[in-house]
């Protein structure tokens, strides 16, 4: 019985991280329709990330009252430093990245973490690095250079390090958000995430003069559909990281890129090269082998 639980366990949280890489994915697709309504990066992450923080406080607040919401002094600093800083770098980082390196690259450089991720928590967590894990880094990685498809690399240090940058910031972020959900509800640490992100936003924004908001109603409707897509990713994958591990999530997280592709084709009526096929499969099998890898922890 407690061998069928553990099964379970594992699926479940599999699932849930599917769910944030699906949710994820569809993010890029909705944010070039609201690129054309002149909203810059600056604008779209401090929208997105104040709706999504406001909307899951008034959940918390409605349900469990004012007491939901107090973490203490201690526990406030430590999610400033997640969502304010890491989650904030990732997201500078990678959106800026594609400014100076095709994105194709930029995800290729991104997308490590999760190999960053599973050395970090066989560190620190004591977490076993076992040879399906290793297998499905190593095979999920391929799917990604083979669905980059031919691209001519712009060598720009500035969007290698960017792109670096926001890598190592989220590998930071999935480990120690691993750590904070352990003493914080992970939808406290969600509210909070987003909250700090949003303040993150707000001034560099203001600092680089790059905060314009739509005037759009369209737009509008389009940022708070990202906003509540992101607030349901954010919590399905701290869900599927409780219910699994570090490394498994950031494995599973990598079938995020192939939502996006396989949108782009649905929705723009790009088409796919049989290299890039081949290695949409392959990232389908590497997630495969994270989850059975998942379900017999």
């Amino acid at each position: 019985m407690k061998d069928v639980a553990g099964h379970y366990k594992g699926y479940k949280g599999a699932a849930f991280v599917l769910l944030s890489a699906f949710l994820f994915g569809l993010i890029p697709i909705l944010a070039l329709f609201v690129y054309k309504s002149r909203v810059s990066v600056m604008s779209l992450h401090f929208v997105r990330f104040t709706i999504a923080s406001v909307a899951l406080c008034f959940l918390l607040y409605m349900q469990r009252g004012k007491a939901a919401l107090q973490v203490g002094k201690r526990n406030l600093l430590k999610l400033f430093v997640l969502g304010g800083i890491m989650f904030t770098l990732t997201s500078f980082g990678y959106f800026s990245s594609i400014k100076y390196i095709p994105a194709s690259v930029a995800a290729l450089i991104f997308y490590s973490y999760p190999a960053l991720v599973s050395v970090g928590s066989s560190f620190i967590n004591k977490e076993r690095l076992s040879r399906p894990i290793i297998l499905s880094i190593i095979i999920s990685f391929l799917g990604l250079v083979f669905l980059s498809g031919k691209t001519a690399i712009s060598v720009s240090m500035k969007g290698v390090l960017l792109a670096g940058l926001a890598a190592l910031s989220y590998t930071s972020y999935i480990l120690y958000g691993n750590f904070i959900i352990r003493d914080i509800p992970y939808q406290v640490t969600v509210a909070y995430v987003c909250l700090f992100s949003a303040v993150s936003f707000l001034i560099l924004g203001i600092g680089t003069h790059n905060l314009t908001l739509p005037g759009a109603c369209s737009a509008w409707m389009l940022l708070c559909v990202i906003a509540f897509v992101s607030l349901f990713g954010f919590l399905s994958f701290f869900l599927g990281v409780m219910l699994t591990s570090p490394s498994i999530a950031a494995i599973l997280s990598m079938a995020e890129p192939l939502v996006t592709v396989i949108l782009s084709l649905l929705i723009f009526k790009e088409s796919l090269s049989v290299a890039q096929c081949f290695g949409g499969l392959l990232v389908l099998i590497g997630s495969f082998l994270a989850l059975k890898a998942s379900a017999s922890r």
